[in-house]
C-alpha cells in the first residue's frame, strides 16, 4: 500500500450503520502523530437518516437467500457511496481514503462468523476513493469477538478517561486494567428501545419520554439480571440474535405488555448493568445516541455523579464514526488496530479489507 506521512494531518472520512438503524453517520475527520501521541480532528460530520426502502432493506437481510444477501449487500454498498459522493461533492472535500463499518447483519462470534453489509467495492466505484471496510473478520478468524473494535480509540484518542461507555445499539465500555485495556458489551439500550418505542407508535423514544410516564416492574428486573451473559466473564459481546434468543422470551415470559413500562424497565436494567460495570473508574465519558436519552442518563447520574462526563454534541454522535476512521488510517499503514486483550484474539493486526479504485 501507499506510503503516507503520519506525522502531518491527513483527512479521511469514517461511516458508522449502528444496530438502531438511526441511519448513516458520516464523519470527516484528521489524524496526525505529534510527538508521541495521536491527535484527531473532525472537519465536519453528518447523519442521514434511512430512507424507509433502505431500512426496510436491511431488516430483510437476515431472512435472505445467499444470492439475495449478496445482491443487497451491493445495493447497500452503492447507497452508502452515493450519500458521501453527494455530501463530500457538497462540502468540497477531496478525502484520502473512507472507513466504513458498514451495517452489522449476523454477529456469532462463537460460530466463526460476523458479516457487516455495505459493500466496499460499491463504495469505492461510487466514490473513487480507497475504502477500508470488513473490519470484524479477521479477528474472528483469529478467535476473537470481533468487537468491540473501538477501544483501540479510546486507548489512542481518548486515554485521558478512566473509562469510556458507548449507549448505542448495546452498550459497551472500555477501561484499563492490570495494564491493559479491557472492553466488552455490557447490554442492550437503543436496539430494544427502539423496538418497543415503535411498538407504541414512535421512531424511538426521544429524551426518554415514553421511559419516564411507565413505572418498573420489580419482578422483571431480577429475571433480566440473572440472563448468564452478565455473569459470564469478557472477552463477550452481543449481537441480534442473543437479543432473540436470549433476552426478548424473558420480557415475554413476564407478561408485561404496557409499553411505557416495558421501557422504564429496560432504562433500569440498562443503568444498574452499565453502573455495575462502571466499578469504581472515576472518570467516565459518555457517549452515543443513549447519551441523548435523558431518563436513562439520569438513573445513571445518580449512582456515578460527577464521575459521569458527557461531552460535546459532536462527540457524542460521531466519536464512533471517528473512530473508525481511525482504525482505517492504521490500516492503510499498516498499524496495528485491534486488542488482543479487548477482542480475546490470539493477536493483534491490523484489521480491514481494503478495495483501491
Amino acid at each position: 500500500m501507499k506510503n503516507y506521512d503520519i506525522h502531518e494531518w491527513n483527512a479521511g472520512v469514517g461511516m458508522m450503520s449502528g444496530t438502531s438503524l438511526d441511519g448513516v453517520d458520516i464523519a470527516i475527520c484528521a489524524f496526525r502523530f505529534n510527538n508521541g501521541v495521536w491527535e484527531y480532528r473532525i472537519d465536519d460530520a453528518v447523519t442521514f437518516p434511512y430512507v424507509d426502502e433502505v431500512k426496510a432493506l436491511i431488516l430483510e437481510m437476515p431472512g435472505m437467500s445467499g444470492p439475495e444477501l449478496m445482491i443487497a449487500d451491493r445495493k447497500l454498498g452503492k447507497y452508502h457511496g452515493q450519500l458521501l459522493s453527494g455530501y463530500l461533492m457538497a462540502m468540497g472535500e477531496t478525502p484520502l481514503f473512507v472507513a466504513s463499518h458498514g451495517h452489522t447483519i449476523f454477529h456469532e462470534p462463537s460460530e466463526g462468523m460476523t458479516y457487516q453489509a455495505g459493500h466496499g467495492a460499491a463504495i469505492a466505484a461510487e466514490t473513487g476513493l480507497t475504502v477500508v471496510c470488513d473490519f470484524r473478520s479477521s479477528d474472528v478468524a483469529l478467535g476473537g469477538q470481533g468487537a468491540p473494535l473501538v477501544p483501540i480509540g479510546d486507548e489512542l484518542l481518548f486515554g485521558e478517561f478512566d473509562a469510556l461507555v458507548n449507549l448505542g445499539g448495546f452498550a459497551n465500555i472500555s477501561y484499563r486494567s492490570d495494564n491493559q485495556r479491557i472492553a466488552y458489551d455490557i447490554c442492550p439500550v437503543n436496539i430494544v428501545f427502539n423496538h418497543f418505542a415503535h411498538l407504541s407508535g414512535h421512531e424511538f423514544d426521544r429524551d426518554g419520554q415514553l421511559a419516564s410516564a411507565g413505572k418498573p416492574y420489580s419482578e422483571l428486573l431480577p429475571m433480566l439480571d440473572k440472563i448468564p451473559y452478565y455473569s459470564a466473564h469478557p472477552p463477550k459481546s452481543l449481537g441480534r440474535e442473543w437479543i432473540e434468543k436470549e433476552f426478548m422470551p424473558v420480557i415475554e415470559k413476564s407478561g408485561i405488555v404496557n409499553t411505557d413500562d416495558i421501557l422504564c424497565t429496560l432504562a433500569h436494567h440498562a443503568a444498574g448493568q452499565i453502573v455495575r460495570a462502571c466499578g469504581a473508574n472515576k472518570s467516565i465519558l459518555f457517549t452515543g445516541g443513549g447519551a441523548k436519552n435523558h431518563f436513562l442518563t439520569g438513573i445513571i447520574r445518580k449512582k456515578l455523579q460527577d464521575r459521569m462526563i458527557i461531552p460535546d454534541e459532536t462527540t457524542i454522535d460521531f466519536k464512533e464514526a471517528l473512530v473508525f476512521a481511525f482504525m482505517g488510517w492504521l490500516r492503510l499503514n499498516e498499524i496495528s488496530n485491534t486488542l488482543p486483550s479487548a477482542t480475546g484474539a490470539s493477536k493483534a493486526i491490523s484489521a480491514g479489507a481494503v478495495f483501491i479504485p
